[in-house]
């Protein structure tokens, strides 16, 4: 992950420690298990740009201390001349961790299906789909009964994509990368 990336990792995780830390303590105990919410994204794609975008995502917390965590993003990448429109939709098992006051750290593991549109010169246009694991962690805060913050950090193993350039020479684009997300959520 390149400097710029740590720093909004790192600016987002205070931010969110701030908040939290205001929040009164008092008003910790859980709703239901089901929760919805909307979460911004920053992927970091080994030969592309970092961006952040949108998504959806909604947590199931299971007995114990596991949960399911389903989402679905948009993103966009321009690579000179040609256009990366990407739709993943993304299944992940949580495994929480012991409590730390207002925070609850999770691991996660899952995979993903990865809608891909590319668009280049001269009319080119092709969809690719693929499927990719990935691998992270991340951490909840407690704000009151129903609302909650969130902050992911996910490694994402996907193939290569094929791209053509100006000159109609063909060219593979490394996808794989660092996914950072922060989110908002609501327990039903």
């Amino acid at each position: 992950m390149n400097k710029q990336g740590w720093w909004r990792l790192w600016l987002g995780v205070f931010l969110v420690a701030v908040i939290a830390c205001a929040t009164c303590p008092s008003a910790f105990a859980d709703a239901g298990p089901l929760s919805i919410g909307g979460r911004a994204v920053d992927f970091v794609p080994t030969d592309g740009s970092a961006e952040w975008m949108g998504g959806a995502q909604a947590r199931l917390r299971l007995p114990l201390f596991f949960g399911v965590e389903g989402s679905v993003d948009y993103r966009r990448e321009a690579f000179g001349s040609t256009t990366v429109h990407e739709w993943p939709v993304q299944l992940s098992g949580l495994l929480y961790l012991p409590k730390i006051i207002l925070v609850q750290p999770f691991l996660l593991a899952g995979v993903g299906w990865y809608n891909t549109t590319v668009q280049g010169p001269g009319g080119f246009s092709a969809t690719q789909n693929q499927f990719g694991p990935h691998l992270g962690a991340g951490v909840e805060f407690n704000l009151n009964s129903r609302w909650f913050l969130d902050a992911t950090y996910r490694y994402i193993w996907l193939d290569k994509l094929h791209t053509v350039d100006a000159q109609g020479v063909g060219e593979d684009v490394r996808d794989s990368g660092h996914m950072i997300t922060a989110g908002l959520n609501y327990r039903l």
